[in-house]
């Protein structure tokens, strides 16, 4: 695979056991897999240079319903829909997950109804709710993955009998680990937590620390046992605990894991002895291109260093733990980098990590167009052939309009003979080339369509959101279609959401100047009920850190809400809101406040409100 290939299109013309090997470059499309036993990996291996872009937003970059499936070397970025992944397992086992990165999307990875997969050294970072979520998945493990800046970091709902370990999960805006506490006999062991906030209700056998061994554990301890229960302002308990034998395990248990029965028997601490100094480790992107490079350097170390010395292997160096450094000549470069604390210091190379090429040029413009001529309305696919790596386009298709896409599809809807014109540009500069009556339309249309779609996905469980994708032939200019549940749309590529479990039939009726013609698929959408919908409406109560005092008055609100609420919404009264299940506020004039909160799950919605609960003189 190459860039401008389909990935899709070599997945539905692949047979089991097939590699598909795709080369570095961006990939615009959202990609089903249905077969068993098939690999998708990146030729380089590095997930920053092989990135698969989601052409629609409503709909998973990977959507993986087979066996046996394995994805490596990806980047997968652009699925920012509420509930839509970087890659999505639906009903899978035994799948592969490896050296991924998962980046602006809603959810990073998420597991639903899949058992026995493997998830490993993947990186979940800066996504809209999710890093890694599991859902009724049973049997999985989930190692040496990094959750990252994440609205919430991992995510264990209604599932049992998973291994955690391995993990580094750290700086996520609302909590790093939830354990919902329909999840039983998980094993969460030897994982690097280092988050302000961390709920785990009370399931059925699950641990949180394995028997202790011999070996290297996450923070560069003597041994493996249980988790690095840390904060980001170093107050944890990991952070602070005793350890007087110096062996890397806290002398006492973590008892008081926020709502859990259970306790880590054998917490992490990071030691000072000799020992335990950092090891360092960091990535680079990008790792190669044209001068100036610009290129952001990650520091991956463990063990806790806290002073960094890179060198940048063209005679520039830094001391800062995540720097940006521009190279601005050719060649090959060696970047080194050195960490240390109070325990000592430890150094990596990577020779010839950074591939620097000559200064652009200005881009030499080519493209073509197919089809070139043809009735009205004439739909016409435009193919950039421009060398010297543009990195902008700008199309004039001659009939008034225009597009920045590298390669656009346009409708013509007039008759007449069109100029197209074609501008590139990167960082030397632009250049333009046009094509005189290179687009010819004629009359319109004198043949009926042939109706033809399909959708995805075709079957999950209430709410399903499915996107409808037209491939009709012979130029339709109108759409009607019948979802099956009573609802209809006259858009061409419509997404409609069922609510209701049931099996759909969907009925396409396409039309043009010359006719119409209708398709229908019986029984085309599957949707089953969700088992969330079992659960009870939150009974909302919540209390105040004090409830009287003089302005201004600072108080933290406390949510006791029962059914286990997922999302919060203050009123303080005061004309300002929070949706936070914690909030603290400040009152800054006198006055009798009257408190509501509203707190939700998949049932609904549940409200209280105190009347002239908060009294500020």
């Amino acid at each position: 695979m190459q860039p401008g290939s389909s990935i899709q299109k070599a997945v539905n013309n692949s047979s089991s056991g097939d590699i598909i090997t795709v080369k570095p470059g961006t990939y615009i499309e959202n990609i089903i897999v249905t077969k068993n036993d098939l690999t998708i990996r990146s030729e380089s291996g590095k997930p920053d240079n092989t990135v698969i872009k989601a052409k629609s937003s409503g709909a998973n970059v990977f959507l993986l319903q087979g066996d046996n499936i394995k994805i490596s070397g990806l980047k997968a970025i652009g699925a920012t829909r509420s509930g839509y992944s970087g890659i999505c397992l639906s009903s899978c086992s035994n799948c592969v997950i490896e050296n991924n990165k998962l980046l602006s999307n809603c959810y990073g990875i998420y597991l639903l109804r899949s058992k026995g997969d493997k998830l490993s050294k993947n990186t979940a970072t800066n996504n809209l709710q999710y890093g890694i979520v599991l859902g009724t998945a049973t049997d999985n493990t989930i190692s040496g993955n990094t959750a990252l800046n994440n609205g919430r970091g991992i995510h264990i709902g209604n599932s049992d009998g998973n291994t955690l370990s391995g993990n580094t999960v750290q700086d996520n805006s609302v909590y790093g680990l939830y354990v919902c506490p329909r999840s039983d006999t998980n094993q969460i062991y030897n994982n690097y937590f280092n988050d302000t906030n961390m709920t785990i209700r009370n399931g059925i056998g699950n641990t949180y620390n394995t028997k202790k061994t011999a070996g290297t554990n996450i923070v560069g301890g003597h041994y493996i046992g249980g988790n690095f229960w840390g904060k980001p302002d170093g107050t944890g308990f990991s952070n602070t605990a005793v350890d007087s034998d110096g062996d890397g395990i806290s002398d006492s248990a973590y008892k008081n894991i926020t709502g859990s029965i259970y306790s880590d028997n054998l917490p992490l601490v990071t030691s000072k002895s000799d020992t335990l100094k950092p090891i360092a480790a960091f990535s680079a992107s990008p790792t190669s291109g044209n001068a100036p490079l610009s290129v952001i350097f990650t520091d991956s170390s463990t063990g806790s260093p806290t002073s960094w010395k890179w060198s940048f292997g063209d005679g520039a160096t830094s001391t800062e733990q995540n720097p940006a450094h521009t190279y601005s000549t050719q060649g090959n470069y060696t970047v080194a980098l050195t960490v240390s604390n109070s325990a000592g210091n430890n150094t990596v190379t990577k020779t010839g990590y950074i591939a620097v090429g000559t200064t652009a040029s200005k881009p030499v413009v080519s493209f073509w167009g197919s089809p070139r001529t043809g009735n009205a309305p004439l739909s016409v696919t435009f193919k950039d052939s421009t060398s010297g790596s543009p990195t902008a386009w700008n199309w004039s298709f001659g009939d008034g309009t225009f597009s920045t896409v590298q390669n656009p599809k346009h409708t013509y809807s007039t008759a007449g003979n069109y100029v197209v014109k074609l501008t590139a540009t990167n960082a030397a500069g632009n250049s333009t080339l046009s094509k005189w009556n290179y687009i010819i339309v004629t009359g319109t249309s004198s043949q009926a369509p042939i109706a033809a779609f399909s959708g995805s996905p075709t079957s999950g469980s209430t709410p399903l959101s499915v996107t409808f994708t037209d491939s009709s032939t012979g130029s339709p200019t109108a759409w009607n279609w019948n979802f099956g549940d009573g609802t209809s749309s006259t858009v061409q590529n419509p997404v409609h959401t069922y609510s209701t479990a049931g099996s759909y039939g969907v009925t396409l009726t396409v039309s043009n100047s010359a006719g119409s013609n209708t398709t229908t698929k019986s029984s085309y959408i599957k949707v089953t009920a969700n088992s969330t919908t079992n659960a009870t409406i939150p009974v909302v109560s919540f209390w105040g850190s004090r409830t009287s005092g003089t302005a201004p008055l600072t108080i933290t609100f406390t949510d006791a809400s029962t059914n286990t609420p997922t999302s919060w919404n203050w009123n303080f009264g005061d004309g300002n809101y929070s949706t936070l299940q914690k909030p603290r506020h400040t009152y800054s004039k006198a006055g009798n406040y009257s408190l509501t909160l509203k707190a939700s799950n998949a049932a609904g919605t549940g409200t209280k409100t105190r009347v002239n609960y908060i009294k500020v003189t």
